[in-house]
């Protein structure tokens, strides 16, 4: 079947359960699951990286899962980093495509971080002095905590909250990372490394309008076909840039008519080598039941959420912030809600 242009009349016709049926089989949702970690990671486009939404998001695309791959890919291996980026979260990315996360969405977050770090009551002299003497500490020192920070810099560690809002600015400058945790798998108090020491070199520099073109073509990969508005939603990006990325990947995106009997038509955005495999797929593809956690990839992947979960089930799983809970989902669609206790034990 032809494809359409952004904008044009016409175009495949794909109802909501196909599009629904196909991102969950690339998700590792539906059937065994995904072989590996990193497979589930690279299928994400990331994972929330709060524990233990980390472990559960994991456990429900990965086929045996146990703590300690996530921990071996994290810690040992390091093929798997922690990040803030998209919308300010914190996302666990593979190596490799850390450069183009991180300057696609860094602008904004390192801003917003600075004013926090102005009203903490450091000037931008000493945190940049102050910067430097943490590099300086911690260069060849096994990770540590905020508090351990403070105690090796001794006389020179700020007063107040200013250390915490130093090391998140820090952070989102590729200057440290959030290494390991310390406690169970459901802890986050982590530990700090120089990123140099830590992913084993500095940052390579990328463009901003190259590296969001980067990422929408993973994001569409992970989640497609989804509509601008769910690419803008995830990235945390402005309008004018979310339409400069998608124009930016040409000839390798093509537009379709995603359809629901409940909704109108809308237009919707899916890579070129996909299409074929999109149009073929069985709504049947969907079976299966998972367990994911809150602030799961797929229930947080789209401002439009009416693929997974009813109008009237919309308040039950999301709060007024849009923050998704712990769901059942059954064949893709959220048809219950769940808590679980927290536990040393594997999941």
């Amino acid at each position: 079947m032809s494809s359409k242009k952004l904008g044009a009349p016409g175009g495949p016709v794909v109802s909501l359960a196909q599009a629904r049926a196909f991102v969950l089989s690339k998700q590792g949702l539906s059937g065994v699951g995904h072989k590996s970690v990193y497979d589930a990671t690279l299928s994400t486009a990331g994972v929330y990286s709060t524990a233990p939404t980390c472990y559960l998001s994991y456990a429900a695309r990965v086929k045996g899962f146990r703590l300690a791959d996530l921990d071996q890919e994290l810690y040992e291996k390091r093929r798997l980093v922690r990040l803030r980026c998209m919308r300010q979260s914190a996302y666990i990315e593979p190596a490799e495509a850390l450069p183009a996360v991180h300057a696609a969405t860094n602008p904004g977050g390192e801003k917003a971080f600075i004013r926090l770090v102005r009203l903490s009551g450091l000037t931008d002299g000493a945190f940049a002095t102050l910067a430097e003497r943490i590099e300086k500490v911690l260069a060849g020192h096994p990770p540590v905590t905020v508090p351990e920070l403070r105690t090796l810099l001794g006389e020179h560690a700020p007063k107040g909250q200013a250390m915490q809002y130093v090391v998140a600015l820090m952070s989102r400058q590729a200057r440290l990372v959030r290494a390991e945790v310390r406690g169970s798998w459901t802890s986050d108090t982590y530990t700090y490394a120089r990123w140099a020491d830590w992913v084993g070199a500095p940052l390579k520099k990328i463009k901003p309008e190259t590296a969001r073109a980067e990422l929408a073509q993973r994001y569409l990969r992970a989640f497609g076909p989804v509509t601008a508005a769910d690419l803008k939603w995830w990235t945390g990006w402005t309008l004018r840039d979310t339409t400069a990325a998608i124009a930016a990947l040409g000839d390798d995106v093509h537009v379709i008519t995603l359809t629901d009997p409940e909704t109108p038509p809308v237009e919707a955005l899916v890579l070129a080598d996909e299409q074929s495999k999109l149009l073929a797929t069985n709504t049947k593809d969907a079976s299966g039941v998972r367990l994911l956690p809150y602030w799961d990839a797929y229930t947080m992947g789209y401002i439009d959420r009416r693929r997974f979960v009813a109008q009237a089930d919309y308040a039950r799983v999301y709060d007024r912030a849009g923050n998704g809970t712990s769901v059942v989902l059954i064949d893709g669609l959220a048809e219950g809600v769940w808590e679980f206790e927290t536990s040393d034990k594997n999941p």
